[in-house]
């Protein structure tokens, strides 16, 4: 704008002259550079582990899932939320609820697959504001899962998903898919 058109009202109104807006300007952007370096260093590095046996909770464990956080900084569970899909001759039996499920949901799922709580799986009720421990090794997590030989005979899939707030209050989210179906050996094209 022009001279005469920047000293009639509305125009020469200001709130900042340019010495104290760029002041300001490099104020908060150092401010934002700060919370993100703090966020990548308190940030919680979420891992599992899938192995045979060492359950502390279920004997006859065939599959044993922890949750472990191997970052630098806490995380407080926020949710978590499961998926399980039953094996074709169990599925038309059990009607399994399609997408993520509360924790009484899969309990009741399991049930319905004829599966018992004592003796086929251990799930830990895992709730909102428990600590994931800091730990490198897997064996030394927290417990989540155990499913015994006919747990993993009935299921083909079962997948948790953990949602964590770390020391800054902001979400990370770990989808675990603790069984899988086998994959298929691809048919030989020799003769």
């Amino acid at each position: 704008m022009n001279d005469s058109v920047r000293d009639a009202w509305p125009w020469r109104f200001t709130v900042l002259d340019t010495s104290t807006c760029a002041a300001v300007v490099a104020l908060l952007t150092g401010i934002i550079v700060t919370r993100s370096q703090l966020s990548q260093t308190m940030r919680p590095a979420l891992s599992w582990s899938g192995f045979k046996g060492h359950s502390r909770e279920l004997a006859d464990s065939s599959r044993t899932v922890t949750l472990i956080n191997a970052g630098g900084g806490r995380s407080v569970v926020h949710s978590v939320t499961y998926r399980i899909r039953a094996a074709e001759p169990f599925a038309a039996d059990a009607a399994i609820l399609p997408g993520w499920l509360s924790r009484p949901q899969v309990i009741t799922s399991l049930t319905a697959l004829g599966l018992d709580p004592d003796e086929d799986y251990f799930l830990l009720h895992l709730g909102p504001g428990a600590a994931v421990p800091m730990t490198n090794t897997g064996r030394e997590g927290l417990e989540l899962l155990a499913l015994g030989p006919r747990a993993l005979e009935r299921l083909t899939a079962f997948d948790i998903r953990v949602q964590v707030i770390d020391a800054l209050g902001d979400v990370h989210e770990r989808r675990l898919q603790c069984v899988r179906p086998l994959p298929q050996p691809r048919p030989s094209s020799r003769p």
